[in-house]
C-alpha cells in the first residue's frame, strides 16, 4: 500500500519539521528540495520526479499578525510581520494529488494552534523537531495503514478560502513595500535637493571670500603704493 513518503512544515523558508525516508536513492530528498525551494504563492505548488514514480505538493499560507482575521489588509502594516508557512509533501504516485492534496490540508488545520506560539514563529531551524515530527510520521503511517480513509477531511473549500486570503495579503505587502519604495525615493530626492543646495550655499560663501579677498588686496596695495611710492618718486 503506497503513503506519504516526507512531509514538512516551514515558515519562511525555514525547516521547522519535518519525517520521512528515502527509500528511492535520494529521489525523494531531491524532489523535497526542489518543493522548498519553489516561490511562495498563494496556493499549490508541484512537482513531479521525472525517473521515479514520486510527486510532490506544497501549499502555503500568508500569515499577517497585523490583520485581523474579519478585517482588510492594512497596506502600512510592517512588511516584516508577515509569515509564510508552508505545508510540503512527496508520495509515490499512486497515492493521487487530491489524496495528497487533503493530507497537507490536515497538517495545516493540525498546525493552526502551533502557529501562534513564539517557538513556532521565530524558531530557528528545526526548532520544532523533537515535538512535531513525531506527529507527522503518525499522520504519515497513517496514510499508509488506513489508505483513503485517512484522507477524509471534513471542511470544505477551506483551501479555495484561504487562496483568497493569501492573494489580498500578498497584494497588501506589496502596496505595502511600493509605499516604503516611494517614501525611500522621496527621501532620496529631498536628500539630493539638500546637497545640491549646500553646494550652492559653499560655493556662494566661497565667491563672497574671493570677492572679500580682493577687496582688501586691492585696499593693502593701494595703502602700500601711498607709502611707498612718494619716497621712490622723491628719490628720482
Amino acid at each position: 500500500m503506497s503513503g506519504v513518503l516526507w512531509s514538512a512544515i516551514c515558515r519562511d523558508g525555514i525547516v521547522l519539521a519535518e519525517a520521512g525516508e528515502d527509500k528511492y536513492d535520494g529521489a525523494v530528498i531531491r524532489l523535497a528540495q526542489k518543493l522548498l525551494t519553489k516561490k511562495a504563492t498563494a496556493g499549490w505548488e508541484f512537482e513531479k520526479a521525472r525517473k521515479t514514480k514520486l510527486h510532490g505538493i506544497k501549499f502555503h499560507v500568508f500569515d499577517d499578525a497585523n490583520v485581523n482575521a474579519n478585517a482588510n489588509p492594512n497596506p502600512n502594516a510592517n512588511c516584516s510581520e508577515m509569515k509564510v508557512w508552508s505545508f510540503a509533501a512527496v508520495a509515490e504516485k499512486s497515492l493521487d494529488s487530491a489524496e495528497l492534496r487533503s493530507f497537507v490540508e490536515k497538517l495545516f488545520y493540525i498546525t493552526e494552534p502551533l502557529r501562534e506560539s513564539e517557538q513556532w514563529r521565530n524558531g530557528d531551524m528545526l526548532c520544532a523537531q523533537a515535538s512535531f515530527a513525531p506527529i507527522l510520521l503518525q499522520k504519515m503511517e497513517q496514510v499508509q495503514a488506513q489508505g483513503k480513509l485517512a484522507m477524509v477531511n471534513q471542511k470544505l473549500n477551506t483551501t479555495k478560502e484561504i487562496m483568497a486570503d493569501n492573494i489580498e495579503m500578498a497584494l497588501a505587502r506589496e502596496e505595502s513595500l511600493q509605499v516604503l519604495h516611494a517614501k525611500s525615493e522621496e527621501t532620496n530626492v529631498m536628500a539630493r535637493q539638500f546637497k545640491k543646495r549646500a553646494k550652492q550655499v559653499k560655493r556662494f560663501k566661497m565667491m563672497q571670500n574671493a570677492k572679500n579677498g580682493l577687496v582688501l588686496g586691492t585696499a593693502v596695495t593701494a595703502v602700500t603704493a601711498i607709502i611707498i611710492v612718494p619716497p621712490l618718486v622723491a628719490l628720482l
